[in-house]
């Protein structure tokens, strides 16, 4: 949490189904406060009006009218990837810090351009891969370093959720959307948990019968690391079945034994004839947030505070960037992707 004496002020952008999430972790908070609200159309202004409570004089057309008509602290990013480059750009040039929703981008090229844009303007620049605060990849990724199962040869996930299962949203009509909004918050985990990033990846996708989506809302991705690990990332984005939690299953295959996870439960084994078997059940290191959101404000507004580098900050998720674009391409054209190093 911030350390001053009153909340810090933000601005949000983009006042759909997910703003709302936003505006009501922020407003459960005594550190933060939503001073203005952005909207692109009349129907989500008035939405924000009528069922968010918002007062009609907090509300705007655009980011820079609500820049020019308020004193904020720092702007919320909560629209579209095609929409995050012109909010990026709007808010460096007012010298403000941003936590924008991922993906950062919808391409490379301008992703790189957000973040340089950023750096230049010297302003804190947070994506929200909320995922990586959650307890138990922290607690994963604790007993990876302490050598508990030995370096990992294989990584294996399973996924399989009802995703975006609405009409109307960017989420149905865009191809690759799954493999672009959900896969990089998979792969930004995979790069958290390894502490490194793949050199390749190999992705074969496809929709299933029922799917509700345009673009193929199912794959199997192959990530390759240098010295043979192999990480494949298995998903299916339109289960009407017995689903997973939005972390996945992951099996991680040590020299010394094995990690497991779904749930809240992590497990160590070693089920070879070679030792006396083992099976521990490891308790996550501490409790769940009261919102799967909070870390990242915790986060995002300490680093404002205290004016330093930042977790998940835009530099480094160029690298989750790379890794998902490059998925996207395999995934296109059925071959094998070099994933470009941005480190």
């Amino acid at each position: 949490m911030n350390k001053t004496n009153h909340p810090l002020r933000g601005i949000l952008v983009g006042l759909g189904n997910h703003g709302q999430v936003w505006n009501n972790v922020c407003n459960a908070r005594e550190d933060v406060e939503i001073v203005a609200f952005v909207g692109r159309s009349e129907t989500s202004r008035q939405l924000a009006i009528s069922e968010w409570g918002v007062e009609n004089n907090k509300v705007y057309t655009t980011l820079p009218e609500a820049i020019n008509s308020c004193q904020a602290d720092f702007v919320l990013d909560v629209t579209p990837p095609s929409v995050h480059r012109q909010v990026a750009l709007d808010t460096f040039a007012a010298g403000l810090p941003l936590l924008g929703e991922k993906p950062l981008s919808d391409g490379l090229v301008t992703a790189r351009e957000i973040v340089e844009a950023g750096e230049a303007a010297g302003c804190i620049h947070m994506v929200a891969q909320q995922q990586r605060f959650n307890p138990l990849i922290r607690t994963a990724r604790r007993l990876l370093t302490s050598d508990t199962i030995g370096p990992p040869g294989q990584v294996d996930i399973s996924f399989a959720v009802p995703w975006a299962d609405w009409p109307g949203t960017h989420y149905v009509t865009e191809p690759f959307m799954f493999l672009l909004d959900m896969g990089c918050h998979h792969f930004d985990m995979i790069r958290y948990f390894l502490g490194m990033d793949p050199e390749s990846v190999h992705v074969i996708s496809w929709n299933l019968p029922w799917g509700w989506h345009q673009g193929d809302a199912c794959h199997v991705a192959v990530f390759d690391f240098c010295d043979g690990l192999k990480v494949v990332h298995r998903a299916t984005g339109c289960t009407v079945g017995e689903k997973t939690s939005w972390l996945g299953n992951w099996h991680v295959d040590g020299p010394a034994g094995s990690m497991s996870w779904h749930e809240n439960k992590i497990l160590i084994s070693h089920e070879h004839r070679a030792n006396p078997p083992h099976l521990e059940e490891v308790p996550v290191d501490f409790d769940h947030p009261r919102h799967q959101k909070d870390p990242l404000l915790d986060e995002f507004l300490s680093a404002i505070t205290e004016q330093r580098e930042l977790e998940c900050s835009g530099r480094d998720n160029l690298s989750t960037m790379s890794m998902t674009f490059a998925a996207v391409e395999s995934a296109k054209t059925g071959r094998p992707v070099k994933i470009e190093s941005l480190s």
